[in-house]
């Protein structure tokens, strides 16, 4: 006899009312996180559908303001202890003799980790527990590879050996490519990851297995169980394929580790002879901000419904040297063009500096913006919800706030003295 599904009311009422008392206890998936680290953020919604609450991201500070947490590490239950309290409190990972290795490449030049490299040491445990034979192998070792220096600490996210090519300065694609020729005898690593939204790790990903005659999944959105969801020749459509070795990632591709950190350590370089390169480094071209698209972007200025002087807004994203973002508000108000709308239904962003410059902070646009790492607000209400989410808040009429930033980059102010 068929099963009889039948409705519960009471749930769905409690489900819809995120004030309840118990709509957190109902919502909570399996007693498990969305892999942000916060308890109640993967939510069965009425219809069935795993939705991410953004009003459960986050976590409570000492003085009593609600933060939201971008390392992809922290836990509620940690509120208000510094993250390296937490990672030394964490059970911690150690590799030290692998059989398998799962090599991540990075070619951000950043100090710090990006959100996508996060997403691919997390595909990358992801893959090393759930193998294509869907055997475990505890004792794959993850290697991140990095193209640059970087200062971040990459244990916390779970790299079990850590490599770096170089400075931040030197562009040698061809001495990249020979490491990781050389990387691939050595270790003959079960996987590689590579991020397919950005210029180098995509270039280097296609000619690294076309010189080893193996076919690399593109755009690759998800993976598990040995097959993955990349993408086709169609670019608005996905194909589900068979696991491959080479994966090209997109951002969100897997959730950050949780729940334990690596004991990482350094690999030497593999050593490579220097030939003739192809390509010589001729020095960084200056670009223009405003030919920056939104998502690539590290400096944001964005404008919303508060700004009055929108010829004061343009004129401090020139003096600051930013790519200008806006609300939606401000774009369907004819002030700025809709490419430069932010938020979930528009462009999301990850920049490293975010001014939000009257904007209220609507929840779409808090989600557009959820990855940037400091956001700084300028605005008149201080209980916006946009005052709440920012590091740094200005409570200051925008345009004296704008114009004191214009003579402060042109030097009318002279030098700030130090406040210390």
């Amino acid at each position: 006899m068929d099963e009889i599904k039948r409705r519960d009311p009471r749930k769905e009422r409690i489900l819809r009312d995120r004030l309840h008392p118990k709509h957190e206890e109902l919502t909570t998936f399996d007693g498990r996180s969305d892999g942000g680290g916060e308890s109640g953020t993967a939510n069965m919604m009425v219809n069935g559908v795993r939705r991410k609450n953004p009003h459960g991201v986050g976590f409570t500070s000492a003085d009593g303001i609600k933060r939201i947490d971008r390392s992809g590490g922290m836990s509620s239950s940690f509120s208000g202890v510094a993250k390296k309290s937490q990672s030394q409190s964490l059970p911690r990972r150690q590799i030290t003799e692998p059989t398998r290795y799962i090599v991540v490449v990075s070619d951000a030049d950043s100090k710090k980790l990006t959100t996508l490299d996060k997403d691919m040491l997390g595909l990358a445990h992801q893959l090393a527990t759930t193998l294509d034979d869907k055997t475990v192998a505890p004792n794959t070792a993850i290697v991140f590879l990095t193209l640059f220096n970087r200062d971040d600490d990459m244990a916390a996210f779970g790299a079990d050996r850590v490599i770096s090519l170089g400075d931040n300065t030197t562009y040698s694609p061809d001495h990249w490519l020979a490491v990781l020729h050389a990387l691939h005898t050595q270790l003959a690593p079960q996987h590689w990851i590579f991020a397919d939204e950005t210029l180098i790790g995509g270039d280097l990903a296609r000619k690294l297995s076309a010189s080893l005659g193996e076919r690399p999944a593109t755009r690759v959105k998800a993976a598990s169980h040995g097959s993955i969801e990349c993408g086709s020749g169609d670019e608005k459509h996905y194909v589900t394929r068979v696991l491959s070795r080479f994966l090209l990632v997109e951002e969100q591709v897997s959730d950050p580790i949780s729940g334990f950190v690596s004991e990482a350590s350094a690999c030497a370089c593999p050593d490579v002879e220097n030939g003739q390169a192809k390509i010589v480094d001729l020095g960084r071209v200056a670009v223009d901000p405003k030919d920056i698209p939104l998502p690539e972007t590290r400096f944001i200025l964005s404008g919303g419904n508060g700004v009055r002087n929108w010829a004061l807004f343009h004129q401090c994203a020139d003096a600051l040297g930013a790519t200008e973002g806006a609300s939606r508000v401000a774009v369907d108000n004819g002030h700025m063009p809709r490419p430069t709308q932010v938020g979930a239904s528009g462009t999301y962003v990850n920049a490293k500096v975010y001014i939000a410059v009257g904007i209220s902070g609507a929840i779409q646009h808090l989600q557009g913006m959820t990855h940037c790492d400091s956001v700084i607000a300028i605005n008149t209400d201080a209980s916006c919800d946009m005052v709440k989410r920012a590091d740094l808040s200005i409570i200051a009429d925008s345009a004296a706030v704008m114009q004191a930033l214009i003579d402060a980059t042109q030097g009318e102010l002279g030098e700030i003295e130090d406040a210390s």
